[in-house]
């Protein structure tokens, strides 16, 4: 028996759940085409034509071409009856003849008001499920206009905001290598490469020095490599986690222990030296930690916990203001990712088989069921994609973030890949080294990462607290 959740609808035909977002948006997902049929009562509801006529088979029509004395509806319900009546109606907007008789429609940006006469602004901002801008959205009367962030450039489309400067670039560990994508030309490269008998688990990027973290699992040891200078290192040893993550701008490095049940941190200026340094930021109540990702511009850090409870949750980077972001709705949430530019946290749950979002408060949730969704390690969003690394079908893809469609496979290696990441400044996108001054002088005067100068005064290790 299929079971679909609350935010999803069986078709017609069992073999599937589809999002309630795909209903009547003029493709056929379901098998069996059922999510496109009967959609003549959604012909003048927002976001749709705003001049549509129900013909009686499943189809609307521009209401230009009822009662022009020609058939335009398959069964003819365009034409004949009350026609001929003129329209003498208060509209507020325009007055078409129907077979019905006079009937009021609105311009674009606008629908009709329950009494049948007056027009209301559509809030396409609010209203659209889909979401008429990638990034900020402003209503006007009749329309809306999309803006983005600094370091994005507005696309002549109007509505999608691209990265400004270099070309953005995913990086991704497979087996023991790690591999540079190109997210606009395509172009790859291996950037670093272990031992054959080594896999690079969890990596990630510092910005500001220009290193790659992973976890080396055979060793059981985070590990970094130089990408200017090709110099390698061990950062710490005895240790063994599922995900890292790099403060770049507090100059530390975190990772979750699902085992103990911790999520500790070190300097990632540290040398190994036999003797491990390092720090148990949270512990306790964690109930298997997993994903782990952190917004160092706010001081804050957000990880998924797996256990038997799974639940996403929240906290200070020193491990205060501890709170669940997220209880409900969950099954085994394995990889998450930040979106700075529309602040959302994005997961991809093995269990669900799903791709859910929420604003950074737990509000606004959204679930997407993607049969493609497997075996997720790792995550990362740049611009309107959602990319994940799949570990059952050896594969890197992407989807649009906002509908789950256009799915694309970037990457297929013999070879499981792990580790993803899209080295990116979030809502800005500066040149490395001005932009290292730039971003850290901000943090500072917003007080919102201490740690951004001289290591808060601290002669260890600094832990941000916001």
């Amino acid at each position: 028996h299929l079971f679909c959740s609350r935010t999803h609808v069986p078709c017609r035909d069992g073999t599937g759940c589809l999002a309630q977002e795909y209903l009547c948006d003029g493709e056929k997902d379901c098998a069996d085409g059922s999510d496109e049929d009967g959609c003549t009562q959604l012909c003048s509801t927002p976001g749709r034509s705003h001049s549509s006529y129900p013909c009686g088979l499943g189809s609307c029509l521009n209401t230009s071409l009822v009662c022009n004395s020609q058939q335009d509806c398959a069964d003819g319900s365009d034409e004949g009856g009350n026609c001929s009546v003129p329209c003498q109606r208060s509209c507020t907007h325009l007055c078409y003849p129907s077979p019905q008789g006079p009937r009021c429609w609105c311009g674009p940006g606008y629908r009709l008001a329950e009494d049948g006469l007056s027009c209301m602004d559509i809030d396409e901002c609010t209203e659209w499920s889909k979401g008429a801008c990638s990034q900020t959205c402003l209503n006007t009367p009749g329309s809306y206009s999309c803006g983005c962030l600094p370091g994005y450039l507005l696309e002549p489309d109007g509505h999608i905001c691209k990265l400004t400067g270099p070309e953005p670039k995913l990086l991704v560990a497979v087996q023991s290598e790690v591999l540079s994508y190109g997210l606009r030309s395509g172009h790859e490269e291996v950037v670093l490469a272990t031992d054959k008998d080594r896999v690079v688990f969890s990596l990630d990027y510092d910005l500001v020095e220009r290193k790659v973290f992973w976890m080396d699992l055979a060793t059981q040891s985070i590990r970094w490599q130089d990408l200017n200078s090709g110099k390698k290192g061990t950062l710490v040893k005895g240790v063994r986690s599922d995900c890292i993550a790099v403060d770049w701008l507090g100059r530390n490095l975190y990772w979750t222990d699902g085992v103990a049940g911790q999520v500790l941190a070190t300097r990632l200026g540290s040398a190994w030296q036999g003797i491990p340094e390092y720090t148990v930021v949270m512990d306790g109540d964690l109930d298997q930690p997993h994903s782990l990702v952190l917004q160092p511009l706010a001081g804050l850090m957000y990880w998924s916990e797996v256990g038997s409870h799974s639940r996403l949750m929240e906290a200070s980077m020193d491990g205060s203001w501890r709170h669940v972001l997220l209880a409900q709705g969950l099954g085994w949430p394995t990889a998450l990712a930040l979106d700075l530019p529309t602040q959302r946290i994005f997961w991809l749950d093995e269990k669900l088989g799903s791709v859910g979002s929420a604003h950074l408060d737990g509000s606004s949730v959204k679930v997407l069921k993607l049969r493609w969704v497997q075996s997720p390690f790792a995550a990362a969003v740049c611009e309107g994609q959602l990319y994940w690394s799949e570990r059952k079908t050896w594969s890197v893809q992407q989807v649009d973030k906002a509908s789950g469609k256009n799915r694309t496979v970037l990457l297929k290696r013999h070879g499981q890949p792990h580790g993803l990441q899209v080295p990116s400044w979030g809502a800005t996108n500066p040149s490395p080294r001005a932009g290292v001054v730039a971003v850290i002088t901000s943090a500072v005067l917003a007080g919102t990462n201490g740690c951004a100068k001289i290591n808060g005064g601290c002669a260890q290790l600094c832990l941000p607290n916001p």
